[in-house]
């Protein structure tokens, strides 16, 4: 099956390779992050471990498999193989980790294994020259030594140096993995003109003790990329900031999208509109004087617009995010699946529900399409812990409601007033969420439908 001078060289490529490969597919599928704060400390330990107990496992079974195919053709036993070859594989559920943050750090980690990879197969790469000829080292009288030209020299060393600053480049450019790949191929390329590890018994069982300590640093820096995740991190989160490319108050969200839909949504952004620090006022059971000359807190809209398709709740990673107006702006649905329009104004702080009977919205309604829109609106409170919502109702917008309704009618002014129920006692809110919902027949495009202010009604 392989020739002699490749009796241990190439069948060990064949469980490295395997398991590398089986490992990280089964990873990328099986791997999903928290799509907002959920851990609690001990189960944040437990989902390290448990990933690596998943690599584990497949490493095991698939080096042992590969094992009774060329077992004929390799020197060490299986078990000294799934030691060995563990060094690499160890660090793969990190890599999966980090690579669905978005991570910077995978280029690093991911030479790191490459470089592990190419130590153990050094380790065995001792292939017996006996029946090879003994070359005479007795100097000819008149033999020219052979001089090897100064270029062939330096290439290696130039395609190495230009390879790693290449790297270099992409990882500012923001592009991880395709560091990663060119930092792997400089350690390939130095290892490969000067290798480092002697192919020895001894240091074959230093290797293996190595390998406990790798895994013991993988499983803590699994733990360290998890961070974001905890609902309480107890000073902890700085340790995210180390591995993490996002900040660690807002981890990433991977929406599941519709099979064979690659929709993935637009993010609508307005010129920020600085306005004064929101002083909500105080409610007031008792109707007296000084109620009477209270006035309403204005808080204009400067928030963003989203379009997204269910079932996901926001638009993707990879949506197009662009400043625009929601009156002038056509975006469609790509398929025959309902487009979702929401808008989100961030108020910076905390307000109790305390302060206000209701709350208005006033909105411009340049949709001149006939059929019914409703505005549905929700305060959520996300300053920690689990996001709390509290639901108003809904409301039609009554200039969609006619009819007839001409050719560009010029948008129209509307006011829609939610009431905040006594049940909301206590309550508070952050953000304010506007929820757009046409009728059926015109729910594949966006609805013309802008906010223009919030008004707490006290």
């Amino acid at each position: 099956m392989f020739a002699r001078s490749q009796q241990i060289s190439s069948p060990l490529l064949l469980p490295l390779i395997g398991s590398i490969l089986t490992t990280s597919i089964i990873l990328s599928v099986c791997l999903s992050l928290p799509s907002k704060p959920t851990l609690n400390m001990q189960q944040l330990l437990l989902r390290a471990a448990l990933d690596l107990t998943i690599a584990a496992c497949i490493h095991v079974v698939t080096v042992w498999t590969i094992w009774r195919l060329v077992r004929e053709y390799i020197e060490p036993g299986a078990g000294s193989l799934v030691i060995h070859i563990w060094a690499a594989v160890a660090w793969l559920p990190l890599i999966a980790t980090l690579s669905a943050e978005n991570s910077l750090w995978v280029s690093c980690i991911v030479p790191w294994a490459c470089a592990n990879a190419i130590i153990f197969l050094n380790l065995w790469s001792t292939v017996a020259q006996d029946d090879e000829p003994e070359v005479s080292s007795t100097p000819l009288l008149f033999d020219i030594p052979e001089v090897r030209p100064l270029w062939k020299s330096l290439l290696p060393y130039c395609i190495t140096i230009v390879t790693a600053q290449a790297g270099l480049v992409f990882l500012a450019s923001g592009h991880p993995w395709s560091a990663a790949s060119l930092f792997s191929a400089c350690l390939l390329l130095f290892f490969a003109r000067h290798p480092l590890v002697d192919a020895n018994a001894r240091n074959r069982h230093r290797f293996s003790r190595s390998t406990i300590l790798q895994t013991a640093m993988v499983f803590f820096l699994i733990t360290t990329a998890l961070t974001p995740y905890l609902q309480k991190a107890y000073g902890l989160r700085f340790l995210a900031n180390l591995l993490a490319a996002v900040p660690a108050s807002t981890p990433q969200i991977r929406p599941a999208h519709v099979a064979g839909s690659a929709y993935s949504g637009v993010v609508l952004t307005l010129p920020a509109q600085p306005h004064p620090r929101i002083q909500p006022p105080i409610r007031s059971e008792r109707v007296n004087f000084s109620q009477a000359l209270m006035k309403p807190v204005v808080i204009p809209f400067d928030g963003v617009y989203w379009y997204f398709k269910a079932p996901d709740t926001r638009p993707g990673p990879g949506a197009r995010i662009q400043r625009g107006d929601p009156l002038k702006a056509n975006v469609r649905s790509t398929d025959r699946l309902a487009l979702d329009m929401e808008a989100h104004q961030s108020l910076g702080s905390p307000i109790s529900t305390d302060c206000c009977h209701a709350l208005r919205v006033d909105l411009l309604n340049g949709d001149d399409r006939p059929g019914v829109m409703r505005i549905e609106i929700i305060l959520k409170d996300t300053s920690g812990g689990p996001h709390r919502t509290l639901f108003l109702g809904t409301l039609p917008i009554p200039s969609s409601q006619l009819q007839h309704i001409p050719l560009n009618r010029p948008p129209v002014h509307e006011s829609l007033r939610f009431e905040i129920p006594t049940a909301a006692h206590g309550s508070r809110f952050d953000e304010i969420q506007v929820v757009i919902r046409p009728s059926f027949d015109r729910e594949l495009a966006g609805s013309k439908v802008a906010i223009q202010n919030f008004v707490l009604i006290p």
